[in-house]
């Protein structure tokens, strides 16, 4: 890593879209801590926007050098994302931020007029497009509008510059409205040491359970998943996972379908290192997210080595990058590679082995960091920011 006195002096980065750090929760969470503690580090400063209600029971104003900034936010389900924005946006015009990392484009739209303010005054708006939001089952049919309305501003109306997670999804924007969003992926880490006892407090043994880990949403299959487990006939337990905001519909009839079978609904787990222990005793992750880029579960699931059976899309085939296996969204295709990974115990861990090597060579937070830092870095020279020294720029 290159000293932080020879990049130069830094940034001044306002990070929008999660709901705050320390990471209690995953995704956009994770990403911000892992990344914003990082690019500190590298000499930027760094605010975070956050909703205090999520920031556990004494929230301060500031974690590992990153600023935290508390906005309100109207507590509704399909509010509250973009009421938080709204009212971030609103409270940063008052402080000098060069540049604004935002998760995601679902509320793009708010940006426009934003944005061509922030040319103005010289601040760049860089929108990370995470994944197609827009084919999440869960919006509805105007909610679906909303969102490839908010995707196509993002490109076409405030001129924003544009991060895509995955070679795939940068290929996506490319064919749909010819533009290439710079490439940096999610990351991860390389974890192994599970210590004796640490699954007691579930009541499973390592080996004997796979893992679902994820949000209970439609596109992510966890219902799909729990039908061919069922019909797989495995010895093995199932162990879900599973993180919420709001408790939809949809998850009363995951109930319904886990009767038939004893599989094992925990959570939410959150916390320090809880999910990670699950995956490192898990015998193999099943992995059913399907709306792309480069799922966190997914990098997670492979850098505590688990051997990860994963529906065959763009996005999660590149991740895997052929250290794991794929299942179609058909009837018996995932029953058959879960019975194939039951009678393979030692492909299965040399494929764990793999998975891991790949998260070590390309999916790791340092690595990650790194490119983020050169890249904005790049956009300042770019954008002549004034009064942002270069030093480094390239480096």
């Amino acid at each position: 890593m290159v000293d932080r006195d020879e990049r130069g002096p830094g940034l001044r980065i306002a990070i929008i879209g999660s709901k705050g750090i320390p990471s209690c929760w995953t995704g956009f969470e994770t990403f911000a801590e892992e990344l914003s503690v990082r690019l500190v580090e590298m000499g930027h400063e760094v605010s975070v926007y956050a909703r205090k209600e999520y920031a556990g029971e004494q929230p301060g104003h500031e974690y590992k050098g990153v600023k935290l900034i508390y906005t309100p936010y109207l507590k509704q389900r399909e509010l509250e994302r973009l009421s938080h924005e709204v009212i971030s946006l609103a409270d940063s015009i008052r402080r000098r931020f060069d540049i604004y990392y935002v998760m995601a484009y679902n509320n793009a739209l708010v940006y426009t007029p934003f944005r061509w303010l922030s040319k103005l005054t010289h601040r760049i708006v860089v929108i990370n497009t995470d994944g197609l939001e827009w084919r999440r089952p869960k919006w509805g049919k105007l909610g679906a509008k909303y969102l490839r309305m908010n995707e196509w501003s993002a490109v076409r109306l405030a001129g924003n510059e544009l991060v895509a997670d995955a070679v795939a999804m940068r290929s996506y924007f490319e064919r749909t409205y010819g533009v290439s969003p710079e490439f940096i992926t999610n990351g991860g880490h390389v974890l192994s040491e599970l210590p004796e006892g640490v699954l007691d407090q579930w009541g499973v043994e390592r080996g004997g359970y796979y893992l679902i880990a994820c949000r209970i949403e439609p596109d992510n299959n966890v219902h799909h998943i729990i039908r061919e487990f069922i019909a797989s006939g495995t010895d093995r337990e199932l162990i879900i996972a599973r993180g919420m905001n709001y408790e939809p519909p949809f998850f009363s009839f995951l109930q319904e379908l886990a009767r038939c079978h004893p599989s094992l609904f925990r959570g939410p787990v959150y916390g320090p290192m809880l999910v990670e222990k699950l995956h490192l005793g898990a015998y193999g992750y099943l992995h059913g997210h399907e709306v792309g880029g480069t799922n966190p579960s997914l990098v997670k699931a492979m850098g505590c080595a688990n051997c990860a059976i994963a529906l065959d899309t763009p996005f999660n085939a590149e991740v895997l990058g052929g250290a794991g296996l794929l299942w179609e969204k058909v009837r018996g295709s995932l029953a058959e590679r879960i019975r194939w990974a039951d009678a393979h115990p030692d492909e299965i861990r040399e494929l764990g082995r793999q998975a891991q090597q790949r998260v070590e060579a390309h999916y790791t937070w340092d690595r990650i960091a790194e490119q983020h830092d050169r890249y904005f870095r790049r956009l300042a020279i770019r954008h002549d920011l004034r009064g942002v020294p270069h030093a480094g720029a390239d480096r």
